[in-house]
């Protein structure tokens, strides 16, 4: 069993030892409270959250340029029009939105943990006025004004405000990585409308071939050369034809909508995509497997996670060690009797407190007990992200090879299959082929159409994928900075 970089949680022993480290109070409020517990390193992290027989490569298994990760793959992509959708998006997307407004209110509520290490200062002020039958009026007032202070000398406060930073941090980069995959998401959704777009095309040309096929074997079976089974089987296909052209024409109004919505428009299937890709730009370089556990915003946002349940357990456990609190109070109180008597309305008071926790039921140590597990779930959630984070990589690079390789097998059959619809076509008008033969053959071109476009759609997708899963960044500023 691997050593756990988890603390433990606080014992006697170890709540006496800190209590001797510090020394007297007096020395450690000039030295500023004890220092907090050392964080666990990037290194030793890793090691803790990934299972014992996992091993971080040094190249990746599906093999790619190795230098470093660039960034701006957006204008790489050299579609102006995706780059005027992408601005949309991130200007009016709902869930970004949400998303910022939680890294806000994580930063506040940094403010609110922090504020207990200043000084508390309030001031009350009152009157009063009775009246007497028999002696007449008495009026009276007061007013005050208070500070106080916990002392934070075990730097319990300071654990939590730490907590709170590595929480907000975490939201932050939560909210860059959502920047990113929402660049992502929108130039897939792009791509998909513009292969949608091919297929509608390409059913209309289906349609239009089969019509063209079907005056022909009219006319043909009016002069008595041709039979009613290839009337009746032409007809069919063109039938089917024009349904799958409905089909496509309604998948394509889905896909426009999707895209929409994203984007923060209505979803009225109106937004205009463009009819072709544009070329797809070179290779992309993949750096080293171990900089993806740095550069990328999730991963980092975890690893904060991380530190954030560090420094609760932290707080948690130094919750067992005396608070230390000063109170200073000072005031007027203006009374007519005080005034008979000749007392000072003038009154001050100071006084230190000292909270020791002897008996809680158990509950400061359940709660430590909570941040243990709490902190060994953000530990185990980091290794499980990693994992993943590792394998969209690599998927995302074999799947660039494949199709690198499969998409110039799919254009040249394309390309032959358009030959041998060429080359029937004549035999068949010159009677050396039945319309039945040429129907198949443009069936079969009309399917190698349709790979094609998909191919060239899925290789489209498949980069942005990659970039998305390498941690590069759709503009100029590294992923990874917390906005």
């Amino acid at each position: 069993m691997r050593r756990s970089l988890l603390p433990m949680p606080a014992t006697v022993s170890r709540v006496l030892l800190r209590f001797g480290r510090c020394g007297p109070a007096a020395i450690t409020l000039l030295l500023g409270g004890c220092a907090l517990s050392t964080p666990p390193q990037h290194a030793d992290l890793v090691a803790q959250a990934l299972p014992a027989n996992t091993r971080v490569p040094t190249t990746w298994a599906a093999g790619a340029q190795h230098v470093a990760v660039a960034d701006d793959w957006l204008k790489a992509l050299q579609d102006p029009a995706l780059e005027v959708i992408v601005a949309e998006a991130l200007a009016h997307n709902p869930d970004l939105r949400q998303a910022a407004a939680r890294v806000e209110a994580a930063r506040e509520a940094v403010k609110v943990v922090g504020a207990r290490l200043q000084p508390q200062v309030g001031a009350q002020l009152g009157a009063t006025a009775r009246q007497d039958r028999d002696n007449g009026s008495f009026n009276s007032s007061f007013g005050a004004l208070g500070v106080a202070w916990e002392v934070d000398i075990w730097g319990r406060v300071r654990a939590q405000t730490a907590g709170a930073q590595a929480s907000a941090e975490a939201v932050a980069l939560d909210y860059a990585y959502a920047r990113q995959s929402l660049a992502a998401t929108t130039a897939k959704l792009w791509y998909l409308a513009t292969e949608s777009q091919q297929l509608v095309e390409l059913a209309g040309e289906a349609v239009a071939i089969y019509e063209r096929l079907l005056a022909l074997v009219q006319q043909r079976r009016a002069a008595g050369k041709d039979s009613d089974m290839n009337l009746v089987d032409v007809r069919a296909r063109l039938q089917s034809a024009q349904s799958g052209l409905l089909t496509a024409q309604q998948a394509a109004a889905e896909v426009r909508r999707s895209l929409e919505t994203l984007i923060g428009r209505y979803p009225s299937a109106e937004i205009s995509v463009a009819n072709r890709f544009a070329p797809l730009p070179p290779p992309v370089a993949a750096g080293l497997p171990a900089t993806l556990l740095e550069r990328r915003p999730d991963l980092l946002a975890a690893q904060s996670a991380v530190l954030a349940a560090f420094r609760q357990q932290e707080a948690a456990q130094l919750a067992l060690l005396p608070d230390v609190s000063l109170t200073a109070q000072g005031g007027r109180v203006g009374s007519g009797l005080l005034a008979l008597l000749g007392l000072n309305p003038w009154l001050a008071a100071a006084q230190v407190g000292l909270s020791i926790p002897i008996y809680e039921g158990g509950a400061l140590r359940a709660r430590i007990a909570i941040a243990t597990a709490e902190q060994a779930q953000a530990v185990a959630r980091f290794g499980g992200q990693s994992l993943t984070a590792f394998r969209e990589v690599e998927n995302a690079l074999a799947s660039e090879q494949y199709l690198l390789n499969r998409i110039p097998y799919d254009e040249r059959a394309l390309a032959d299959r358009g030959e041998a619809v060429r080359i029937a076509t004549i035999q068949f008008k010159a009677g050396q082929r039945d319309i039945l033969w040429v129907s198949r053959l443009q069936a079969e071109q009309l399917g190698n159409q349709e790979v094609v476009v998909r191919a060239r759609a899925a290789q489209r997708i498949n980069r942005i994928q990659l970039h998305l899963a390498l941690g590069g960044s759709f503009d100029a500023r590294p992923a990874a900075i917390a906005q």
